[in-house]
């Protein structure tokens, strides 16, 4: 399908996009996410999303940059298939569907370095994230307080209903941090549970915390709730309303010895609709 020019906002922006998506980190934009246009779509709808960060489900997005991602996927009926591009779209997500179902988006980002030098901001970082055992083993490390180095990665995933999906679910991709719905969106309705399970190269992980986000009818008006997976990496939420929702986990760990970083993390976000 042909793409408008109005969507194509030049190699001048989207390289001006890169100098400011090195500045995103996670002490300043809390997520990253996919962000259809609409989460329920025909087979004769193009779907469109945006790639976001931000934080409490409010962000920017930025153009389709092949440099500052390491995997952007497509899953359908018929198989795996690459998001492709050319650097500078907006939305970063444009194309036909290939088929009928639940069709799944994810993207993995390039990895990126964060340095602290300032114990606060960091001890903030991993209480919002629920990161609670860090401080302790960062100390039991013998690991500076004034010098910290973070390596991180995003793994943001999207379900997106193309005309009749209501025999499919969703499944694990492959990603090494990822969350699976336990439902799919198209079946639940406000006031009913959904549940999420984390897995950590292909494992469940407990003991997470896991945040559900919505957006809310007005800018303000969205909610943040926490959950900790259990045993078996399951945490499960009650939807209160229609509309978009997100659910995001965080995982670090001690960084291999090769990349001159204390700390790893992986970031894990879903998105989907509630009709």
């Amino acid at each position: 399908m042909e793409r408008q020019a109005s969507q194509r906002p030049g190699l001048g922006y989207a390289w001006a996009i890169i100098g400011a998506l090195l500045a995103i980190s996670p002490a300043s934009a809390h997520e990253f996410w996919i962000e259809p246009d609409d989460f329920s779509v025909s087979m004769e709808t193009e779907i469109k999303a945006d790639l976001r960060v931000g934080q409490d489900f409010k962000g920017d997005a930025f153009p389709y940059i092949p440099a500052r991602f390491s995997a952007f996927k497509s899953y359908d009926r018929l198989g795996e298939s690459d998001v492709d591009g050319t650097t500078g779209d907006l939305p970063a997500l444009q194309l036909a569907p290939r088929s009928e179902g639940l069709n799944i988006f994810t993207y993995v980002s390039a990895g990126e370095r964060i340095r602290f030098r300032d114990w606060d901001k960091f001890a903030e970082y991993l209480d919002m994230e629920g990161l609670t055992a860090i401080p302790a083993l960062h100390d039991a490390r013998g690991l500076p307080r004034d010098d910290i180095r973070e390596l991180y990665t995003r793994c943001a995933k999207t379900l997106v209903a193309v005309g009749d999906a209501s025999g499919d679910q969703d499944r694990a991709t492959g990603m090494r941090l990822e969350l699976v719905a336990g439902e799919n969106p198209i079946s639940i309705k406000p006031g009913t549970d959904m549940s999420f399970t984390l897995l950590w190269e292909g494992e469940p992980l407990a003991d997470t915390q896991v945040a559900l986000f919505s957006k809310g009818e007005t800018p303000d008006s969205g909610t943040r709730t926490l959950a900790r997976t259990d045993a078996d990496g399951r945490a499960r939420f009650t939807l209160s309303a229609t509309g978009p929702y997100m659910a995001a986990s965080v995982h670090m760990i001690e960084a291999p010895a090769d990349r001159n970083a204390d700390w790893q993390s992986y970031w894990a976000s879903l998105t989907f609709g509630v009709e």
